[in-house]
């Protein structure tokens, strides 16, 4: 929890800071760039996170290699993280900052998982009402689970639409067992 807190702190004020610069959408490609490079390269974690490798050694290589790579944000949140030693969360600020920066572009996800694929006027039609629900800019993830008799499951902005036939079926037989029948 520590750890998601702290993340969500960084994120916010690489948020604002790059809010301020006009570069939101570039923090975010060089964030979303560079957080796959350490989850998805041990060896990178590993220069950074080793505590036997100097700092100035560390601080040689991001001043070689990747000042020029990124802008002035994210190359300050690594020299930053870096003098806090707080490396390590690195690919959680990134995930936090991506969620924060949709949240104020207006953006919104939500999944529809259903039994059989939703074609595209389907999908469309669901982005357009989930999108004056909310007031937001649907992206939405469809997703195939033959667990689903039919209907659907769509989850939204912490808000669950069940539209199964199994959560129906529930639905009448409770309905169907609070009825008294008199005779």
């Amino acid at each position: 929890m520590i750890s998601v807190s702290l993340s969500r702190r960084y994120a916010r004020a690489l948020l604002s800071l790059s809010q301020r610069r006009g570069d939101l959408e570039q923090t975010q490609a060089e964030l979303r760039e560079l957080a796959a490079l350490f989850a998805g390269d041990v060896r990178v974690r590993r220069f950074f996170e080793t505590p036997n490798i100097a700092r100035t050694e560390k601080l040689a290589f991001l001043e070689e290699r990747w000042r020029p790579k990124f802008g002035a944000a994210v190359y300050g949140l690594l020299m930053l993280l870096l003098r806090r030693r707080r490396l390590d969360h690195l690919v959680s600020i990134a995930s936090e900052f991506h969620k924060l920066s949709e949240q104020a572009q207006g953006i919104v996800r939500a999944s529809v998982r259903s039994a059989v694929p939703f074609d595209d006027a389907q999908a469309d039609r669901l982005v357009a009402v989930l999108g004056l629900r909310s007031g937001l800019r649907v992206v939405l993830t469809r997703e195939i689970d033959a667990g689903v008799i039919g209907g659907a499951v769509v989850s939204m902005d912490h808000q669950v639409i069940d539209g199964t036939l199994a959560t129906e079926f529930w639905r009448i037989r409770r309905q169907l067992l609070q009825t008294r029948v008199h005779g």
